[in-house]
């Protein structure tokens, strides 16, 4: 399938952007530092999320990555400001599939502005190895990021598309921003 580059070009920055917004929220924004990856088949992570957003056309998979460990623990601790001992296992994975949540939250918000219609699933947690089916799907476009607390790996990201269809999906830069629910409009 052909997918328009100007269509992967938006996926990647509504990518990397609502990974940003949604790795952020509620810590110290100056920590962090978002990079781009070619891959991710160096990383050891142990688990990740898998959210997928879907229309008639296409679907996009959204992978968040992470392990259960020290470093990550403590910042997840520290956002949710607690003490290490009262981490346990549905208070850590809560908050990152409310992590995730956001993410795609926020994708399919900016892609929702080019394509009517999406749909959203919730997180789903996986273990690693079920990474290798990934390869199946056929993807038509990849991207890959890491999100840096401190200089310190804590989190990966990837999105993959695939498309059922050649897309030809236009973005235009000046349609007018719909107000999202929950906002005032002020007449």
């Amino acid at each position: 399938m052909l997918v328009n580059e100007e269509f992967k070009n938006e996926i990647k920055r509504t990518f990397r952007s609502s990974y940003e917004e949604a790795i952020i929220a509620g810590s110290d924004g100056s920590g962090w530092h978002i990079k781009e990856k070619s891959s991710l088949k160096d990383i050891d992570e142990s688990e990740f999320f898998v959210l997928t957003m879907s229309s008639q056309l296409f679907r996009i998979f959204i992978l968040m990555h992470f392990s259960k460990q020290g470093p990550t623990e403590q910042y997840v601790c520290d956002v949710l400001k607690i003490n290490p001992s009262n981490l346990d296992d549905e208070k850590f994975y809560d908050y990152l599939g409310e992590v995730g949540n956001s993410f795609l939250g926020s994708v399919k918000r900016d892609i929702g502005r080019y394509v009517p219609s999406l749909g959203m699933s919730t997180p789903n947690r996986l273990n690693k190895n079920c990474l290798k089916y990934m390869d199946a799907l056929n993807t038509n476009f990849e991207a890959h990021a890491v999100a840096e607390y401190q200089d310190q790996p804590l989190f990966y990201a990837s999105v993959y598309l695939v498309a059922d269809d050649d897309l030809n999906i236009e973005i235009t830069r000046n349609q007018i921003e719909e107000v999202d629910s929950g906002e005032l409009e002020m007449f």
